[in-house]
């Protein structure tokens, strides 16, 4: 395999881009500072990753060399008053998370393990649907449509390994755990009320028998959607270096 001698590499340029990063006049002790430890950590990474290569992706691994040479060229006082101090600092910035998620490129079992936070994430959401439905809230069936955007976009996004996705996912999932708790509270509530059986009875005209399958269906409803959004939004949360 040939990724991981380049992934090597990757982290020697970067690492060689230091002493050019000291000898910098044009930003700040306080931002050469920063650079500089955004460097160290990329060097780092690539060089972690590069032991634990499963899957052989030389041109992914070229490009990385690529950017840390073209980043190494622009580390001169010269070039940086040309392109803009805040383009030089964002390229570091970018070289930094090329490096976080690397990993996910060539590692197999990585990538499983993030399509698994996923593919949770997306059930969680798809069972918030379902039991908004089930719960016969007009407020929250208007909640979940209006919802209903933003969730899809965050699934299509995060498919891609997008950062947009991953932040519409933690912006969507407060209403969504809200609701499980509501409906989870109610229904463990309900079920132990006789009173309040009848009088659910009696506003859906069914009998009390299907009041207390009604109010398990509920309950077990919540408590899988609560599951599995939580434990999905913790796996993203764990695995967000995957997303650029």
């Amino acid at each position: 395999m040939k990724s991981p001698g380049v992934l090597r590499d990757t982290a020697e340029v970067l690492e060689s881009t230091l002493p050019r990063v000291d000898r910098l006049t044009v930003i700040s002790e306080k931002e050469k500072a920063k650079v500089k430890k955004l460097l160290k950590e990329a060097a780092e990474e690539f060089k972690a990753v590069s032991e634990k290569v499963k899957k052989d992706n030389t041109q992914l691994a070229e490009f990385f060399y690529k950017k840390a040479t073209q980043l190494k060229t622009e580390s001169v006082d010269k070039n940086i008053e040309k392109n803009g101090k805040k383009s030089y600092i964002q390229a570091v910035k970018r070289m930094n998370l090329y490096s976080k998620s690397a990993i996910y490129d060539f590692d197999p079992d990585k990538l499983k393990e993030l399509k698994k936070s996923y593919r949770t994430y997306i059930f969680g959401m798809t069972s918030f649907f379902i039991l908004a439905g089930v719960y016969m809230s007009q407020i929250m069936a208007i909640t979940a449509l209006i919802l209903a955007i933003p969730i899809v976009l965050s699934m299509l996004s995060l498919q891609k390994r997008g950062y947009m996705g991953l932040l519409l996912a933690f912006s969507a999932v407060p209403i969504p755990i809200l609701q499980g708790v509501m409906a989870l509270t109610y229904g463990l509530r309900a079920i132990d009320d006789p009173e309040l059986v009848s009088k659910i009875a009696q506003t859906m005209g069914k009998s009390t028998s299907f009041v207390h399958g009604y109010l398990v269906v509920m309950i077990v409803l919540s408590a899988v959607e609560l599951y599995l959004i939580l434990t999905g939004i913790y796996m993203l949360y764990k695995h967000r270096h995957a997303f650029l």
